[in-house]
């Protein structure tokens, strides 16, 4: 079946030869023109019969393989499955008959194909179910990876101050420098409706626990919007940010005093929804049923006990001045106290003008009222701060805190507190900060100046610091 090439390589020799018999210098007559154009087509069609060649020599040995090939249909030990051209010769245009591109991929694989195990999201099943989220597409005893977001925080104070021995709010080591927080954050979408967080803290002194813990399904009826796990709840304006994103170097004294300086960072379940109302105005609620393990209101016979702690918040927000907007709601709490029923009351308000986007104004206030059983003044506690913040240039803030709480667990007793801000973003990722602080005294607690040295940085996949 091959096509000899010998009157093909004859006429290319002929036609060489009689290119020679005349000199370089001597124009070439019309013949000989014809003679060169000739010997160009000769060689074409010697290169075209050597493929040809190849062809049938590849069609030859895919019919031998095909005969010599077991009654079962499976290949010969060492020969390629039917359809499957061999090493080393080119492709055919298109399978031979009988031969589908699939069987010919499954005869490759260790296992059969399997479909892909999702579809990407806001794409439908073709066959009519829900949507799954990211295309997933698996082979068996393929390894399959998911990689979450990670991103780490680090959180860096120095705080000299001038208090002495005998004040309860003393710690020699405060006013070195310290590692107050370092979080390591890891963060995903499982698929279109739910996403996950996992938060490791180690605060100082102390070692990695979890500090979050939580799932999020936000496609439920009714723009439901439920959470579950470990997490900091809903609550008055600045318990959902963590330490190091606070606007202010600590936690006001009117809320660590009745929360502590973490704040509610609880175990349960968060219910989140927009109200339905006439104006069409933004007004959400949230509801919560915790465990009540915060160790400064909530922790009950430290948690031994079959109580929840409730928490409930109403918000509302507008555009306001045509260039800000504002932010005001209430919270409620109540659960199991230390010395029984305790009951927190907490309303809040934001508003922000921003004339430009280089001068930013934001004015905040909050306060809270505590009720709890065995305290002094018939249990009833308060606190309240105000913050003015003024982003004065791209990355610079200037702000002013005026914070008045009374002590708790006395029976009198309140202490102001006074702060100037000075904040510089360095990045997105790096925040630097310089914070006075002056405190006046109450009973066991000394006056206090304190100059707050804090540096923060963000690692990874994190939203910018705020």
């Amino acid at each position: 079946m091959r096509i000899s090439t010998a009157a093909v390589t004859a006429a290319l020799i002929v036609a060489v030869l009689g290119s020679q018999g005349r000199s370089a210098e001597t124009p070439p007559t019309a013949v000989e023109r014809e003679n060169l154009e000739l010997k160009k087509e000769l060689g074409a069609l010697r290169t075209h019969v050597e493929q040809m060649n190849q062809r049938l020599e590849t069609i030859e040995a895919a019919e031998r393989a095909k005969s010599a090939a077991p009654a079962s249909g499976q290949s010969a030990e060492g020969g390629p499955p039917p359809g499957v051209t061999p090493a080393g010769a080119p492709l055919q245009a298109s399978p031979p008959p009988g031969v589908s591109i699939g069987s010919a991929i499954k005869s490759l694989m260790p296992g059969p194909v399997t479909r892909p195990t999702s579809m990407a999201l806001g794409y439908s099943n073709p066959a009519g179910g829900q949507p799954q989220g990211v295309i997933v597409p698996g082979l068996e005893g393929t390894p399959k990876t998911f990689i979450p977001d990670i991103g780490a925080v680090g959180d860096f104070t120095l705080e000299p101050n001038n208090l002495r021995p005998g004040d309860p709010h003393f710690d020699p080591a405060a006013s070195k420098s310290q590692v107050r927080d370092t979080q390591v954050i890891l963060s995903s979408p499982i698929d279109p409706y739910t996403n996950a967080q996992i938060s490791l803290d180690a605060p100082a002194n102390g070692s990695f626990a979890i500090e979050e813990a939580y799932l999020v399904f936000n496609k439920l009826p009714y723009d439901l919007t439920v959470r579950a796990g470990q997490f900091r709840p809903q609550f008055g304006l600045i318990n959902q940010l963590d330490t190091f994103q606070l606007p202010m170097a600590n936690r006001p004294m009117a809320l660590a005093n009745f929360i502590g300086q973490d704040g509610f960072v609880e175990p349960g379940v968060e219910i989140n929804a927009f109200v339905p109302n006439p104006w069409n105005a933004d007004i959400k609620a949230d509801f919560n049923m915790l465990s009540g393990v915060n160790p400064v209101t909530y922790n009950h016979n430290n948690g031994q006990n079959f109580d929840y702690l409730y928490i409930g918040s109403l918000r509302y927000a507008r555009d306001l001045f045509k260039s800000g907007s504002m932010t005001t709601g209430i919270s409620f709490a109540g659960g199991p106290g230390q010395g029984g029923q305790a009951y927190l009351i907490d309303p809040y308000v934001q508003a922000q003008y921003a004339p430009t986007q280089r001068n930013i104004w934001t004015w905040s206030i909050e306060s809270l009222l505590a009720e709890r059983e065995s305290v002094g003044d018939h249990g009833l506690k308060s606190g309240i701060y105000t913050l003015l913040d003024w982003n004065f240039a791209l990355r610079y803030h200037a702000g002013a805190l005026v914070d008045v709480a009374n002590v708790p667990n006395v029976p009198s007793g309140t202490q102001v507190g006074l702060s100037p801000i000075l904040t510089w973003f360095v990045s997105d990722n790096t925040r630097l900060r310089l914070q006075y602080t002056h405190t006046t005294g109450s009973g066991a607690f000394q006056t206090e100046d304190a100059m707050w040295l804090q540096a923060t940085f963000a690692l990874g996949n994190l939203k910018p610091l705020d």
